[in-house]
């Protein structure tokens, strides 16, 4: 490499390094932000499905990089400021692939609660016991929509988790999963309705939270 090459290179990883310093201080602003909205929210969730639907939304709109990389960015970002303003408790089968779900949705800060089955995470979330569960994908275990319909108090489908399809994990196709809450989400610019009619899941495009047979709000990727 000649001497000339050598110094662009060293010029080009000194402006790399100077830009990582502007976007760890950009990174610490928003989370400052960030806090600061969250400590607002007396009583409410701070897991907000919509709005953060919303944000994904408009990122990869507005830029070139690879949808995937931005949703895993801002994914860690929101996790980290969730979880460091509350240890969020969560249900969830023991079950690897819902595990990684769990991680990659709400990072590693988390108090989990490993159930055996469908109908304990229900009644987990139901009971506030834990602030939120996460299940399989109903098209990869359908069975468990009959036992949240079922549920005596509330529990909805308030989220499915990757946001966008197509992230990997240990090399994998990272399977898709369901969070569950309570509490119906806040609305988004895109959202579907579900609902149980004669036995079986249908939809219904929008946010429709007084429909008959509701099982849940969901964000439209």
């Amino acid at each position: 490499m000649k001497p000339t090459d050598q110094k662009s290179l060293a010029d080009v990883r000194s402006q790399i390094d100077a830009l990582d310093r502007q976007i760890l201080a950009a990174i610490e602003e928003r989370a400052g932000l960030a806090s600061a909205v969250v400590a607002a929210k007396t009583g409410r969730h701070v897991f907000r499905p919509g709005r953060e639907a919303d944000l994904i939304r408009a990122l990869v709109a507005s830029s070139s990089l690879p949808p995937l990389m931005i949703e895993i960015i801002w994914r860690q970002m929101i996790a980290n400021n969730i979880t460091s303003q509350q240890r969020l408790k969560i249900a969830m089968l023991d079950d690897p692939a819902v595990h990684a779900v769990a991680g990659f949705c709400f990072g590693t800060a988390i108090d989990s609660h490993e159930k055996q089955n469908a109908r304990d995470v229900i009644e987990a979330v139901s009971s506030g016991t834990v602030d939120l569960g996460v299940m399989p994908h109903w098209q990869d275990e359908p069975t468990w929509l009959t036992d949240l319909g079922q549920s005596e108090d509330p529990v909805y489908i308030v989220a499915i988790s990757p946001f966008l399809s197509g992230h990997q994990w240990a090399g994998q196709a990272m399977q898709d999963g369901v969070i569950l809450s309570s509490s119906l989400p806040d609305p988004s610019s895109q959202d579907m309705t579900l609902y149980l009619s004669d036995g079986a899941l249908k939809t219904l495009d929008g946010y429709h939270s007084d429909q008959s047979g509701l099982l849940g709000i969901i964000q439209k990727r």
